[in-house]
């Protein structure tokens, strides 16, 4: 994160202080520096054991009930007396206002969108260096239309409806990506006048 220190030994400490807990294995082959795993509670262990500065949540592809788990877990971290210190960083596969609110109650402190990109060690540190103001979950939130739904189609898809429309109104490509994902839903007729209350 930005205004650490940089001295040589600074630096190598730095590089050894990030956990990545990757379940869909979306991390590149190469983890030289910082830890990565898998499993959750394998994740949960590591970081009440070791003295890390920064645990590394990846919400990749995954169902529905493995980002529960990974929601459960960044909550756990905040919530014991050994690991409430650490800073938590959730790469998203994508923009999900309710993902984003769920992230925010456990006090998660930053998110980044990564898409679908392999990531090797090098490349989240240089995500973690790089993280600033507009990084932070409340910044992401504010960004985001607060009339987002999501409906369950499967264990793996969900369906974004307008709530601002009496969730009538489906939600996909330009419409979501352009405007209900950005700040311009500040002007969308259904955000002005919605039909219902939030």
């Amino acid at each position: 994160m930005r205004g650490k220190g940089s001295s040589t030994k600074r630096h190598t400490q730095r590089e050894l202080d990030f956990l990545l807990c990757d379940m869909a294995h979306e991390a590149g082959s190469s983890f030289p520096v910082g830890k990565w795993v898998s499993s959750p509670i394998k994740c949960f262990d590591m970081a009440v054991d070791g003295s890390l500065g920064l645990v590394v949540v990846r919400f990749g592809r995954i169902s529905i009930r493995d980002r529960e788990t990974l929601l459960e877990l960044s909550a756990a971290l905040k919530r014991n007396s050994h690991t409430r210190g650490c800073t938590i960083l959730a790469l998203l596969h994508a923009r999900h206002r309710g993902l984003i609110e769920n992230l925010a109650k456990a006090k998660v402190e930053y998110i980044r969108y990564v898409g679908d990109a392999k990531l090797d060690s090098f490349q989240v540190r240089q995500i973690i260096d790089g993280l600033g103001p507009d990084d932070r979950v409340d910044k992401h939130l504010a960004k985001i239309c607060p009339f987002l739904r999501y409906n369950a189609i499967d264990s793996h898809h969900e369906m974004t409806v307008c709530g601002a429309y009496l969730n009538r109104l489906v939600l996909g490509g330009h419409r979501l990506q352009g405007t209900c994902e950005t700040e311009d839903h500040l002007h969308c007729e259904y955000y002005l006048k919605p039909r219902c209350a939030s």
